[in-house]
């Protein structure tokens, strides 16, 4: 699907999930499109995940 949004070498894509199996799927999907993957805590606050 990422690939299909036109996602690729030279962007980035921000994961905002809990450590565990859902960010390793959505890591490995990043990666396969060959992205580069941001990780974000959800347990931040609102403004900082926005910034």
């Amino acid at each position: 699907r990422l690939i299909g949004l036109g996602i690729g070498p030279d962007d980035r894509v921000a994961l905002c999930v809990e450590r565990g199996v859902e960010m390793m799927v959505g890591l490995l999907g990043v990666l396969k499109a060959g992205a580069a993957y941001v990780p974000l805590d959800p347990a931040y606050p609102a403004e900082r995940l926005a910034y």
